[in-house]
């Protein structure tokens, strides 16, 4: 069997293997991008660059209300929510265009989402999603796209990568380590379930299958374990989820 690198133990340790999977996906995204500056569609890069920022969309959201919202008078914390709200909110226009549909309605519902999130941080971080939303944005609007432009993409697309990458290790450091103190692992079980799961969706397990086909074979079994054992401590609830529906079916208005 496949050796892990890092050492997974505590269910928190679960975010290492979802920061690997965004990873995953960033690079792929920045390696469209790359090969976009030569010409072709950027068909590809579009849908890319669209799940990239769904995925950071309800990742944000989630983690803003049941991992660091219970961690009070803890300055790390409040740094990682500016962090995701920085993230979130300046990826709506792009998820926006992305989904094809109402975009000023869109927009009015990831702003309601993300009334709770501060913002006060880190605004190099959504000056540069602004700049690759608003260039991938000018490169699909154009009939001859422009060399300038697709350089000018995958600059933009770069930068936002390293950024993400910087706020990944800020989390890994700081925050997981005071989840680590601060919750039993029943309490981190609950947690990470609504961080991996999205409760009321179609399916339910988009995130976790998602995480799982970009890790390695010994990492995979670990988090299917992991799902084992939350199920378990979740098992024999009220049923109440079936009635809910899913984050992105409220915001995008679905009615499967």
């Amino acid at each position: 069997m496949a050796q892990m690198t890092t050492k997974l133990e505590a269910p928190i340790d679960m975010m290492i293997l979802m920061h690997k999977a965004f990873r995953a996906q960033s690079e792929r995204t920045e390696a469209l991008a790359a090969e976009a500056q030569g010409g072709g569609d950027l068909g590809a890069l579009t849908e890319a660059f669209g799940f990239w920022m769904k995925q950071l969309l309800y990742h944000a959201t989630i983690e803003d209300k049941v991992m660091t919202a219970p961690l009070t008078d803890c300055q790390p914390a409040r740094d990682n929510e500016s962090e995701h709200a920085e993230l979130a909110a300046q990826g709506t226009g792009l998820v926006a265009f992305i989904q094809k549909g109402d975009a000023a309605g869109l927009e009015e519902s990831v702003k309601a989402a993300m009334l709770s999130m501060e913002d006060e941080q880190h605004k190099e971080l959504a000056d540069k999603a602004t700049e690759v939303e608003s260039a991938l944005k000018e490169a699909l609007g154009e009939s001859t796209v422009t060399a300038r432009t697709r350089r000018h993409l995958y600059r933009r697309i770069m930068a936002l990568r390293i950024l993400e990458y910087d706020h990944f290790e800020n989390e890994e450091a700081f925050v997981c380590s005071v989840v680590k103190e601060r919750m039993s692992d029943q309490e981190q079980l609950v947690m990470v379930k609504q961080i991996l799961t999205e409760e009321g969706a179609d399916d339910p397990r988009w995130i976790i299958q998602w995480v799982l086909d970009e890790i390695d074979p010994a990492e995979r079994e670990w988090l299917t374990a992991l799902e084992s054992r939350f199920n378990s401590v979740i098992a024999g609830g009220s049923g109440e989820s079936e009635k809910k529906r899913g984050f992105f079916a409220r915001l995008f208005g679905s009615k499967k």
